[in-house]
């Protein structure tokens, strides 16, 4: 079986109050129109922004919708002023639906209160990001899609495969300048201090702090390295990598294309899905739901991942379980 499934998160529509058959509901939440303008803006352009933003428009088109919902694509190429000025000129020209791809566009979305709904696509957790109240629970006229891969999923796994040997830590390490590295670093220490596992936290800013703190692990204290959710060294992974599986240290990450960089193992995610996901709760909209009654909808087929390359480096042996359940690949250079 190549995918472990987890619980789809789901929720039963709000209850909005009515008085003589009227529904109360907030301004601009049901959409009435016969043709919309979406304006959909990314921060970063990467693989897997395309591949989500493909995946998105090509289910519109393939639903019918291609001719009604009409989308303005903004690149912020990674610039958080350009970022800014996309979300103002979508305001000043009075699009109906924002879709925001990632965390921080949302959250600056949110910020602006412009009154227009958004639904996000790929959070990692609105609730932490303060997008959301809560999974259910529509406030700020955002909901959307997340695909956070859950930060005990992957440590259960840790465990599994590469036992702690007695009197040896998990090292979390994690970016301290981003909402995502921040959220999935509080949850690993949550799930540790359950289980009652003792670890250390390390923190980065940046690709050359991070390999600085990879280099600085030792290897006598630290039995396994878990990298949490970072858009800055998930894509350039390799330094990070090349020095933990250097020191012998068994790497574990929170997103797939670390793996592919160098660390040992994670979950992986279908971006084509997470983008179907969103593109099919704007057609939700679209045809007259009220945003409030959209929770956010969270990713749940995720496939483990193994870099066979770090594995024969390590000489880590694995089960036929997990054998059979993963998917292999190889360590692909820093771009």
């Amino acid at each position: 079986m190549k995918k472990r499934n987890l619980a789809l998160l789901t929720a039963a529509a709000l209850t909005t109050a009515g008085m003589s058959g009227m529904v109360c509901q907030a301004e601009g939440t049901v959409n009435t129109k016969e043709e919309i303008n979406v304006g959909f803006i990314q921060l970063v352009d990467m693989a897997d922004a395309t591949e989500m933003y493909e995946a998105f428009t090509a289910q519109l088109e393939e639903k019918g919708y291609g001719d009604k919902i009409h989308i303005d694509f903004v690149d912020a190429a990674g610039d958080t002023t350009a970022m800014a000025t996309g979300l103002q000129k979508f305001v000043d020209e009075e699009v109906d639906l924002i879709v925001p791809m990632l965390t921080p566009p949302t959250q600056a979305a949110v910020s602006m209160d412009s009154g227009i709904p958004i639904i996000f696509m790929s959070v990692v957790d609105p609730v932490y990001s303060k997008i959301m109240s809560d999974w259910e629970t529509v406030n700020n006229l955002a909901t959307g899609t997340s695909n956070t891969i859950p930060a005990d999923l992957i440590l259960e796994t840790a465990f599994d495969i590469t036992p702690l040997e007695e009197g040896k830590k998990v090292c979390i390490i994690y970016n301290s300048a981003q909402n995502n590295s921040q959220c999935t670093m509080e949850a690993a220490c949550t799930y540790l201090d359950e289980q009652g596992v003792d670890y250390i936290v390390k923190e980065y800013t940046d690709i050359a702090t991070a390999v600085q703190v990879a280099q600085s692990i030792d290897p006598s204290e630290v039995g396994i390295v878990y990298s949490t959710l970072d858009s800055t060294i998930a894509s350039n992974f390799n330094q990070v990598g090349e020095a933990l599986t250097e020191a012998g240290i068994p790497s574990y990450a929170a997103a797939d294309a670390m793996t592919k960089g160098g660390a040992f193992c994670s979950y992986g995610v279908s971006y084509t899905v997470v983008g179907q996901m969103t593109a099919d709760m704007v057609i939700e909209w679209f045809d007259g739901k009220a945003l409030e009654d959209m929770p956010c909808q969270q990713y749940s087929d995720f496939e483990l991942i193994i870099n066979s390359d770090v594995q024969e480096a390590l000489g880590i042996e694995l089960s036929e379980e997990y054998s059979e359940a993963a998917t292999f690949v190889e360590t692909v250079a820093a771009s």
